[in-house]
């Protein structure tokens, strides 16, 4: 590479925890040095590169990787907001959000469900996953099937501006009179240590219900096809890097050295074993402790959130 130049890099893995482990291996051998405006001054430059990173198999088991920021029950009910929007009404008024820097209200300013499921434009809420639905159960070889996040009037003055772009997809006939549903996911900014497991957990979860969807509507069997995933900037945040190097001084192994010590059996976790924790934790999180403590949730998402519960809860549910 040139000075200068960001590398672009293509990871293909049949699984989440194999291209998750591969991702973090190539993005910290092979990326550029460059900062980033959440760097501290003691922080060296972030390890950054643009990303495609193909799952062939979105469901496969094993299908969680051991290493990642939040606990299982907190996972859970990540997943929830982004399919089911568990946290749609934690986002600020618009009146607030375009006040920037000199709103007093410390809310999130949107959720991905929010801008997927009900994109605001002006006076007018777009559905744009119903939108993709119902075009490509229409046509399944259309390319129009997208939903956007970005939106240039609320997210260029805040501080937190969504990380995901687009979704897009796409249905493909299978030659046995069904069908399969390939997903791609675009992403301006990417926290990849810490961030994209838990991402792609439940974009994938999405994924799914799209299909299921899918099936329902065209009368169709439709199975999951590869997920790709984009990041134009995949990066590990110079803060982390000592979690990464480890410090033999202290006895603490890297990051990479870890993973050798260990069988990929032993730093995976397949869906069955993660069901009753995404159910309750034990420590407070999970579909039931979260339905228990958010009293202010609207109906409507609470329905489906003890939907999604009593899903999991048969024996047959893949997490």
């Amino acid at each position: 590479m040139e000075p200068g130049e960001i590398p672009v890099l293509i990871i293909s893995e049949d699984t989440i925890p194999r291209a998750y482990e591969r991702a973090i291996k190539e993005v910290w051998e092979k990326g550029a040095s460059v900062k980033t405006e959440y760097d501290h001054p003691e922080d060296p430059p972030s390890k950054d590169a643009t990303v495609v990173i193909i799952v062939r198999q979105p469901f496969g088991q094993p299908r969680f990787h051991r290493s990642f920021a939040d606990g299982l029950g907190g996972l859970a009910e990540y997943v929830m907001e982004v399919v089911h929007g568990a946290h749609d009404y934690w986002v600020k008024p618009v009146e607030e959000i375009l006040k920037g820097k000199e709103s007093k209200d410390t809310r999130w300013t949107y959720t991905y469900h929010g801008r997927l499921f009900e994109y605001r434009i002006e006076d007018k809420v777009v559905n744009q996953i119903g939108y993709m639905i119902d075009k490509l159960s229409q046509t399944g070889y259309s390319r129009r099937a997208q939903a956007i996040t970005w939106n240039p009037k609320l997210d260029p003055p805040t501080d937190d501006p969504p990380c995901l772009q687009r979704l897009w997809g796409r249905l493909c006939e299978d030659g046995k009179g069904g069908y399969v549903f390939n997903m791609n996911s675009h992403w301006r900014s990417r926290d990849l240590f810490k961030a994209w497991f838990e991402n792609v957990i439940a974009l994938t979860t999405l994924m799914r219900k799209i299909a299921e969807a899918l099936a329902e509507k065209t009368g169709k069997n439709v199975r999951l096809g590869r997920y790709v995933d984009i990041s134009d900037s995949l990066h590990i945040y110079g803060s982390y890097f000592k979690e990464i190097e480890g410090d033999p001084k202290k006895g603490i192994r890297s990051f990479f050295e870890t993973l050798e010590s260990r069988s990929f059996e032993e730093r995976t976790w397949d869906s069955e074993f993660i069901k009753p924790h995404f159910i309750d934790d034990g420590l407070g999180k999970g579909l039931r402790r979260m339905l228990e403590r958010e009293k202010d949730m609207p109906q409507n998402v609470r329905k489906a959130i003890e939907e999604e519960l009593r899903q999991m809860e048969k024996k047959d549910y893949v997490v």
